[in-house]
């Protein structure tokens, strides 16, 4: 085997195994019951990747075709279901953002108003920087934060 086909396998091996990591880490520290079925399927499709990458290297010729064929199809899975968990992210940073400003709406105490106030940025910027954090990775055009 080349030197550098076996590089682009312990790379991708790499890859595979940081994004396995990240959506478990993801995982143990989601409250939100949706969000975590939602990652836990992330998780499968991944893994799921993961083992047919890892088929295809050790596939003899005959069967590679076939092996990619079912990869592609895995890795459209993964995209939807990646897509899926960040349009729940999105629907719960607005939820907080929706009930942040019913609490400030009703609130008088200038020091609550204020701290409701810093929570409501606080609260506006994450949304806003997961939002160029999915554009970054997905390629799409930034934000108008930027």
């Amino acid at each position: 085997m080349k030197a550098a086909t076996k590089k682009v396998r312990s790379v991708t091996k790499k890859l595979d195994a940081k994004k396995i990591a990240s959506i478990k880490a993801k995982l143990a520290a989601v409250k939100n019951p949706e969000k975590k079925a939602a990652l836990k399927a992330q998780l499968k499709a991944a893994k799921k990747v993961a083992e047919l990458r890892k088929k295809l290297y050790a596939a003899p010729p005959a069967k590679k075709a076939f092996i990619k064929a079912k990869l592609e199809l895995a890795k459209a899975s993964l995209a939807r279901k990646a897509a899926k968990v960040y349009k729940i992210s999105k629907r719960l940073d607005a939820a907080k953002i929706f009930k942040i400003r019913a609490k400030l709406a009703k609130v008088k105490n200038p020091e609550v108003k204020a701290a409701l106030k810093a929570q409501l940025k606080a609260a506006k910027l994450v949304a806003e920087l997961r939002k160029q954090l999915h554009a970054a990775k997905t390629g799409k055009k930034k934000s108008a934060l930027a």
